[in-house]
């Protein structure tokens, strides 16, 4: 194929039928009539020789062509986006913009509540689309450009992300005060084990996953409770006998430890500290905006 003969307007009209999977509402999204937008489809069907969207049970659904083409030209549009964007002088006073960005919810009660503050002061006009993933899934969409910015704990990041550090935490064992094997606020090892536990499931919070410390020392805990994240930690364990564990940052964020004990976790190993930074793709490297709102987000929670 002739690339002088592609235009690149037909990505952007295949991006938008993949993602609506619908005529009109690709239409609509693009500004554009539904008759110009069923005009595109017929010259993606002759450039790639294939069908690309059919009428199914369901609607219109993809063909396999299609979906092995959907994340390549996801990331030739991010690209383009990324190039152009490098000639662009980003003013955040004025700029219009919406950034995609996960975090977990309780990042979101710890970190966001900076970030949106100093975003308010310093660029009225942009706007963040907040959504919630693990470390794991958090960088499937940041390949497939389905967020732009990722903050968390991300032991296994892919070959070739960029990343920026934000800060450091430690996880710390909290109880009721009135808890029955409490002794001068502390909790000694045989005490911790024999408390029943309230614990966070595995990669959403934190990377570091105490069960499986646990499994290599050969401790034995009683979990009665797994929850999806750290902020749902305090309400669940006061007035309790239940043990857990949470971010010592975190605690002091939510301002609940007036009813709490925080003591360290009380096993013969040191556990790892959590290492919060943001990641995202090097197609968004060069955006000043991108590289504008990491600048923000790293100084909004060291501050």
């Amino acid at each position: 194929m002739n690339l002088k003969s592609v235009d690149l307007n037909l990505l952007i009209a295949f991006d938008s039928l993949l993602s609506e999977l619908s005529v009109s509402r690709a239409a609509d999204k693009l500004g554009v009539t539904q008759s110009a937008l069923s005009h595109a489809l017929k010259r993606l069907r002759v450039m790639f020789n294939d069908p690309l969207l059919y009428r199914g049970p369901r609607g219109m659904e993809p063909t396999e062509r299609a979906l092995s083409l959907m994340q390549p030209v996801k990331a030739i549009l991010a690209e383009i986006h990324s190039i152009v964007s490098t000639r662009i002088v980003f003013d955040p006073a004025t700029t219009k913009r919406t950034f995609k960005i996960s975090m977990s919810d309780a990042m979101s009660v710890e970190a966001l509540p900076l970030i949106v503050r100093r975003l308010r002061k310093l660029a009225p006009d942009i706007d963040l689309l907040i959504s919630s993933s693990g470390p794991r899934d958090a960088c499937v969409r940041i390949a497939n450009d389905e967020i732009e910015l990722a903050i968390g704990v991300f032991p296994h990041k892919p070959d070739g992300f960029r990343h920026g550090d934000l800060y450091r935490d430690t996880l710390v064992c909290v109880a009721d005060r009135k808890h029955p094997l409490l002794k001068k606020g502390r909790m000694d090892e045989k005490s911790y084990l024999a408390s029943p536990h309230v614990t966070v499931a595995p990669n959403l919070d934190s990377g570091v996953q105490l069960d499986d410390i646990f499994v290599a020392m050969g401790l034995a805990r009683r979990v009665v409770a797994t929850v999806p994240h750290y902020i749902a930690v305090p309400a669940l364990i006061r007035g309790t006998d239940l043990i857990a564990h949470t971010r010592r940052r975190l605690v002091s964020v939510l301002r609940t430890s007036s009813n709490l004990v925080v003591f360290p976790i009380p096993i013969p190993i040191r556990i790892p500290e959590l290492a919060f930074e943001q990641i995202w793709h090097p197609r968004y490297e060069g955006d000043p905006g991108h590289r504008w709102l990491r600048t923000l987000i790293a100084d909004a929670v060291a501050a």
